[in-house]
This record gives structure tokens, C-alpha cells and sequence, in this order.
């Protein structure tokens, strides 16, 4: 495995030498389109968190890094009590690992033998856990770890409804668990699943409902394999839509929620309590046609369908790829230069685009953060041979 730790720094130089210009500017005076964190607001919404969870008395919280692909993000949130870190893919592991933490999960199945050897790379110092489904992935992530010299922690992923990957039984989970077991290079923590699909229901009633089926089929996963002679000592599962739900819920250890820090639209109409910390910010380029059309359009901010524009209620005409077109028929005080701030309909897309967050304290940015890893690329973290 290349040197993470050096990727990560060269990330932070980059990030700070291109844009580090813009610290002790006003938010109103960035170039724009600027991914723009207001830093005070991020804390507030890990510590709610944190609040919460230790009111309810249930799940800890495993924050999901993919939501924000922030270090700095993910050390705040550490630091209020988070019980280690998930991630979607194996480079956010290397990173989070080169940044100092811990107990890291992959929640995804992972089958290139270059990503399973950097996991098993990386297992040699840190606790890493990932998602398996089959036996025969399993196996690979086995003779790997054996070679590397470490042990890999397997979680089995069960398919509580999101209809993706994960095991469908609870006997195919139990057949999956032994096998685990029984493989050298391996340690068997638990199961994950991911009841996302309850997010796609905005009713509330309907999406507790659906919530619960898929809980408890999860938690009856869970005591077949105890009652099997299997310890399964972590229960990990529940985003952002169903996370209090999620984090109540009998026989529950842990929650993957990670929206909250920054928080998006898609998400805040059914998670109430949590600031919209995360905004682009944008400049009006055209007032023709009783529109205002602003310089950030769909390469700029995700599920364009669902932006709003902070303190102007001017609705969503549609966005192409550098233009996001408002309407403003009823009119506007809004010129052409004048600045503006846009909420993403869905924040992980957002900030996936973007180099680095222009960090805000009231309306002065006060510091420059990478976004690293971003986009689907290794970053030379992988050797392919």
C-alpha cells in the first residue's frame, strides 16, 4: 500500500495553498461556486446528536464519513463520543486511518484484491471491520489477511429491505457466521444491514412502520446466531431517516447515521433538529425572462430538484450543468453580482464535487478543508500490481 499519510498531507497543502486566499473573507465575497461550512453549526448538530442518543439510552453512533469526506469533520464527532467511524469505500478507511482514528468500517461488500489488500494492510495497526456477504468473499478476505500478517474484522450483511447487497435469511446469515468463524485471519464482530429504503417514505407513520419490519428481522438474525453458540457483539445499522428510531430499538449496539452533521434537504422534511450547516455558494448571473439564474448548476449541488435558496422563496425552474434557474415571475430583489446561498437537496453528491469546504464562523471563512477522498478514484493509495 502507498503512503496514505502523504496523500492526506499533499491534500491539506493543495487545498490550503489554492484556495487559503479566501480565509478572512466574508462569505458574500467567495468565487463561486464555494462548498461553504458553517463550523459552529456542524458542532451543533454532533453535539444534538450526542445529546440524543445519550437520552435514549440505546445504540452509540457509528457517523458515516462518506456524508462529509471530512478528517476534521470526523475527529469532531470522535471527539463527542462517536464509537468509531463507517465508511462507503476502502480509500476513506486509508485516509481516516492516516488522520489518526480507529475502529473503522467499511460498510460495503469489497471483492478487488487490490482494496481487500490494503484493508488487510491496514488491519495490521487499526481495527478494520467490513461488510461480507458470500462465503467465498469471505475466503479471499481470509487469505489475504493471513498473508498480511493481521486479522480483519467481518460483519455479515443482512438485507433488511433495501434489496442491494446482504444475505436474504436468517439461516444463510447463520451458515455465513460459522463459515466466518472457522477462517483463519478473521474475526466475526456482527451484522450490518442498512434500512435505507425506509428513507424513500417520507410519511412518518409508514416509514416507523417499515422501520420496525425491518428491525426486527435484523434483531431475529442476531439472537439466531446467539442462540447458535455465535457471540455477535455488534448490531450495527440505521441512517439518518430512521436514526432515533434506529438507536431505540431492543437489541440494537450501534447507528451509521452521518447526514446530520451538514444536513440536506432531502432529508431535513423527515429528520427534524438538526441546522443546515452545508451551503454552495453561488452568484445571480442573469435576471432575464423573470428568472434569477445563478452560477452553480447540476455539476455544482446534487438533487437539484430538492435546492433551495436561503432567505429567498423562489422555487426550482431547473438546473443544467452551470446554470440554476429560479423562478422569480412574482419578482425579486435579487441582481445580477449579488450573492447567494444554496441548501443541497442531497449533501453526500454535493460534496463530492468539490476540492475543499471554505469553513465559516458567522460570515468569515476562517479556514480551508480538504475533501479527500473525493470521487471513486484510489488516489494512489492502491498498488494494482
Amino acid at each position: 500500500m502507498l503512503d496514505a499519510a502523504q496523500i492526506l498531507n499533499e491534500a491539506y497543502e493543495r487545498a490550503r495553498r489554492e484556495y487559503s486566499g479566501a480565509i478572512g473573507q466574508r462569505r458574500a465575497d467567495l468565487v463561486t461556486p464555494a462548498l461553504v461550512l458553517d463550523a459552529d453549526a456542524a458542532q451543533r448538530n454532533i453535539d444534538h446528536m450526542a445529546t440524543e442518543l445519550t437520552r435514549i439510552g440505546g445504540a452509540t453512533i457509528r457517523p458515516h464519513f462518506k456524508t462529509h469526506k471530512s478528517p476534521d469533520l470526523a475527529r469532531r464527532q470522535v471527539q463527542a463520543g462517536a464509537g468509531g467511524l463507517s465508511m462507503a469505500t476502502v480509500w476513506e478507511a486509508a485516509i481516516l486511518a492516516a488522520a489518526g482514528m480507529d475502529d473503522l468500517f467499511v460498510v460495503n461488500t469489497v471483492a478487488h484484491p487490490a482494496k481487500i489488500r490494503v484493508l488487510a494492510e491496514l488491519a495490521r495497526d487499526h481495527r478494520i471491520l467490513v461488510a461480507v456477504d458470500e462465503a467465498a468473499n469471505a475466503e479471499a478476505h481470509s487469505a489475504t489477511a493471513v498473508r498480511a500478517g493481521s486479522t480483519v474484522g467481518i460483519m455479515v450483511e443482512v438485507d433488511t429491505g433495501m434489496d442491494r447487497c446482504g444475505v436474504d435469511t436468517a439461516q444463510d446469515a447463520l451458515a455465513l457466521a460459522r463459515h466466518v468463524t472457522d477462517l483463519p485471519g478473521l474475526r466475526f464482530d456482527g451484522i450490518t444491514g442498512y434500512e435505507g429504503h425506509c428513507s424513500l417514505t417520507f410519511d412518518n407513520v409508514l416509514r416507523h412502520q417499515r422501520q420496525r419490519e425491518a428491525m426486527n428481522f435484523f434483531t431475529s438474525v442476531a439472537e439466531l446466531l446467539e442462540s447458535h453458540g455465535i457471540p455477535c457483539p455488534i448490531r450495527s445499522a440505521g441512517g439518518i431517516a430512521t436514526w432515533n428510531w434506529t438507536a431505540a430499538f431492543p437489541g440494537m449496539t450501534e447507528i451509521q447515521a452521518g447526514t446530520y452533521v451538514v444536513m440536506d434537504n432531502f432529508h431535513g422534511r423527515m429528520v427534524p433538529g438538526f441546522e443546515h450547516s452545508l451551503t454552495i455558494a453561488a452568484t445571480v448571473i442573469s435576471r432575464q425572462s423573470g428568472k434569477v439564474i445563478v452560477d452553480a448548476g447540476n455539476k455544482s449541488v446534487a438533487d437539484p430538484a430538492d435546492v433551495t435558496m436561503v432567505g429567498h422563496d423562489h422555487k426550482v425552474l431547473r438546473f443544467d450543468e452551470e446554470h440554476g434557474i429560479f423562478d422569480a415571475a412574482g419578482g425579486s430583489p435579487l441582481r445580477v453580482g449579488d450573492p447567494v446561498g444554496l441548501v443541497p437537496g442531497y449533501s453526500p453528491s454535493t460534496v463530492n464535487w468539490y476540492d475543499a469546504y471554505h469553513v465559516v464562523q458567522g460570515d468569515i471563512v476562517v479556514d480551508i478543508w480538504p475533501v479527500i477522498p473525493r470521487g471513486p478514484g484510489h488516489h494512489g493509495i492502491a498498488d494494482p500490481g
